[in-house]
């Protein structure tokens, strides 16, 4: 067993962030210890059988007096530490790692050895999401925007810093005890699927209908493309939703993903509250449910999406929850509702503790709408933390890496290589790492053949 010592701050977030690297992501027995730091740099140290890693200790020895302002953030630009130039290898995507508090440098001496860089402290800052609590910039949705984050500024948003920073901390303490093993992890493609709009919004009304026909004719001009909109109209009346370009598609994507060995998870919006944003199907509908029905007859999961003004109100979320699980029962599923993703990735540092107190076990919202990457830096699940009330949560965090309109429609990469190239290098990061590349697709984005292909060969 290790004994961990830390300085005699920050109880809370040290506990918590030395159980998320040291037990949740390496898998190592260890006694966390608080003790006064009597040199004028503070360390975290890592000690077994009289040999010593010590550790930085930057950003919670600064947040302390600090905390969730500015004076507390990294310092721009980033130091870059050339790790090809060090005794140790770690397995990173790029040998020059930046370094988000502390300094570059690993010193090894008799017995023991050093790290510049304070591995503990960014690990929070990023799993946390502390920068997101601190006042600033919102887009129009009230999100925390992706040009605003220390990742893009940066330049690393493509890596998962976190899992990289894990394998230096890894490589420095298998240097000093090559005889200790840790968890072994797998690469994993995780795939999900919102479904915004079950069926296409045109065949939900007559209205609908006629506006989405004289669409569909000023794109192209034939009477055939003009009277397909009412075809689907007709025959969805009746039952026959095999001409909905969008219902088709949640099939199609369990047929594609059985084949590749994936189990896919689609999360419905249980409850509208903006009839704007959250679109005009109600779980309860009958389409919707013969949907739910096939999707867990196929063996794949149900989640929850709820709706756009649902994410910072505990009581919005589990009202949504047990919206979606009284749907489940009374068709005859047995699923239980364990998680999900916030309608238009909207999230606060507030929505974990929203999401804990609606009694959910995990949350797979956090990507960047715009940009695609590792908003946290990490393609790891791991528990997550309440900044406000500064403690620890039981909800899980699943990260989003890839959402497809981030990279197709935001980006403007459009359906073409160089749009498969970007994700297939995120795809390719997490694998370095062991971790998981989670991959959001929406159910209406698949009515282009280059659509379809681009999605074939990326959930591979």
């Amino acid at each position: 067993m290790f004994i961990v010592s830390c300085p005699d701050n920050c109880r809370a977030e040290r506990r918590w962030i030395t159980s998320v690297l040291m037990e949740s992501f390496l898998g190592l027995r260890y006694e966390l210890r608080f003790e006064p730091q009597a040199e004028p740099r503070s360390y975290v140290c890592i000690q077994a059988d009289d040999r010593k890693l010590e550790i930085a200790d930057d950003f919670l020895a600064r947040a302390e007096g600090n905390w969730m302002s500015e004076a507390s953030l990294p310092e721009m630009p980033l130091a870059l530490w050339d790790i090809g130039g060090e005794s140790i290898a770690p397995n990173l995507t790029d040998a020059s790692l930046p370094v988000l508090f502390g300094t570059p440098g690993f010193m090894q001496y008799d017995q023991g050895a050093r790290i510049g860089l304070d591995i503990f402290g960014a690990a929070f800052f990023m799993l946390s999401r502390y920068e997101e609590a601190v006042p600033g910039q919102r887009d129009e949705h009230d999100r925390f925007p992706a040009a605003a984050s220390v990742a893009y500024r940066g330049g690393f948003l493509h890596r998962p810093i976190v899992d990289e920073y894990v394998e230096l901390l890894w490589s420095a303490i298998h240097r000093l005890w090559p005889q200790v093993k840790r968890r072994r992890r797998t690469y994993a493609t995780v795939v999900s699927c919102d479904v915004d709009h079950p069926y296409h919004p045109g065949a939900a009304s007559l209205r609908r209908m006629v506006r989405r026909s004289a669409g569909e004719f000023i794109r192209t001009p034939s009477l055939s493309t003009a009277l397909g909109p009412l075809r689907n109209y007709v025959a969805s009346r009746n039952g026959n939703w095999r001409h909905d370009p969008y219902y088709h598609a949640v099939d199609w994507m369990m047929d594609v993903n059985e084949k590749a060995g994936n189990r896919v998870a689609f999360y419905f919006i249980p409850e509208i509250t903006d009839r704007a944003m959250d679109g005009v199907c109600p779980i309860g509908d009958r389409a919707v449910t013969w949907m739910l029905k096939r999707i867990a007859a196929r063996g794949h999961e149900i989640g929850i999406h709820p709706g756009y003004r649902s994410y910072q109100d505990a009581r919005h979320i589990l009202s949504a929850k047990n919206s979606l699980q009284q749907a489940l029962d009374k068709a005859g599923i047995r699923q239980q509702v364990a998680g999900g993703r916030q309608h238009y990735l909207r999230w606060s540092t507030r929505t974990p503790a929203a999401w804990h107190a609606a009694g959910l076990h995990y949350d797979s919202t956090l990507s960047y709408a715009e940009r695609a990457g590792f908003r946290c830096g990490t393609c790891h699940e791991y528990p997550m933390y309440d900044l406000a009330e500064r403690k620890p949560l039981s909800l899980w965090q699943r990260p989003l890496v890839c959402m497809e309109s981030s990279v197709i429609v935001y980006a403007g990469h459009g359906h073409t290589d160089k749009a498969l190239d970007c994700m297939r290098q995120l795809k390719q990061a997490a694998r370095k790492v062991n971790g998981s590349f989670t991959l959001l697709w929406h159910n209406s984005s698949l009515e282009a053949a280059a659509a379809r292909d681009m999605y074939r060969e990326i959930i591979a």
